[in-house]
Formats: C-alpha cells, sequence, structure tokens
C-alpha cells in the first residue's frame, strides 16, 4: 500500500513542478549538471519517478544518446527545455510488472499520466502499453524533442529555435 499511496504523491509533484517549465521551451546546456542516459534497461518506477523529479528541481539536463527502456522513459516526463537526443537513441515502452497486479496497474496508470502528449500518441498507435516491449527510434523521438547540438553541423545551443522544441 505504501508504494501505491508515493506513486500516487509522486504523480502529483511532477505534474505540478512541470507544468511551468513546459511554458520556456530553451535548451541551455550552460554549466550547469547534465546527464547522459545510455543502456539504461530501466527498474522501479518509483526509483525513477524520483529521480526525474530530483532532476528537474535542481535544473539537471537529460541527453539521451542511447537507450532508454522500461521505467527509464519517466524522464521523457522532463521539459522539452531540459532534454535533447542523438542519433543513438531510442526508448522501449512495456506494462510493468513484478509488484502485484493492482500495483502494476498503478505503476502503468502513473506513467501513462506522466508522459508528454506526444508519449501517449505513440504508445496508443501501437495499441497501448503490452507486456512485450514497443521500441521507439530517433525518428520518430526527433519529431518531438530537439536533436542535442553536437550532433548538428553548425548548430549551438542558442541556434535551437522555440519552433523545432515543439516539434514543429
Amino acid at each position: 500500500m505504501k508504494f501505491l499511496g508515493a506513486l500516487g504523491l509522486m504523480g502529483a509533484l511532477v505534474s505540478a513542478s512541470s507544468a511551468g517549465e513546459l511554458l520556456r521551451p530553451r535548451i541551455n546546456l550552460g554549466t550547469g549538471n547534465v546527464k547522459t542516459i545510455s543502456g539504461d534497461r530501466g527498474g522501479y518506477v518509483i526509483d525513477y519517478a524520483i529521480r526525474a523529479l530530483k532532476m528537474r528541481r535542481s535544473g539537471t539536463f537529460v541527453r539521451f544518446n542511447g537507450s532508454c527502456d522500461s521505467a527509464c522513459t519517466l524522464y521523457l516526463s522532463m521539459p522539452k527545455s531540459k532534454v535533447c537526443i542523438t542519433q543513438n537513441a531510442s526508448f522501449g515502452f512495456h506494462l510493468p510488472y513484478g509488484v502485484s497486479a493492482r500495483g502494476n496497474q498503478v505503476a502503468a496508470n502513473f506513467m501513462m499520466k506522466n508522459y508528454p502528449g506526444w508519449v501517449r500518441g505513440w504508445i496508443a498507435k501501437r495499441g497501448g502499453l503490452k507486456s512485450s516491449i514497443a521500441k521507439m527510434t530517433y525518428a520518430d523521438a526527433s519529431r518531438f524533442l530537439p536533436t542535442c547540438p553536437s550532433e548538428q553541423r553548425g548548430m549551438t545551443v542558442a541556434s535551437l529555435s522555440p519552433t523545432r522544441l515543439r516539434g514543429g
């Protein structure tokens, strides 16, 4: 029961803390903390929810440079202004498992609630979360997330436009 309550509380915190950030779509690597994600197979949903919340609050920038699967995909709840992807990035989505039938459903609901709309849409087009992994490649994700500046010729952080960051 503690698990379910913790997920509910995290949902409220993640949703409330991200609302303001979503209104400011600017990329700023600056001198702040940058976390590179590569080869992350996931783990407990609650652990990743807490990490994402801490990274959001500390202003950490997330650079996806490889696979980010399972609970790792909760990092996609970060504001677009705080993430970028390289051509190596991919995301694997599946139904949570391991706690209990009820706990797994609560975890799945939490994840879907905290994913941005474009992720929920992508998952819905594939029939929802399933026990098998659905892999989102760079080609799909780059329609919605900015490519990391080092991956673009002649592109600097300052030259990323708000339109590009919105996926337009």
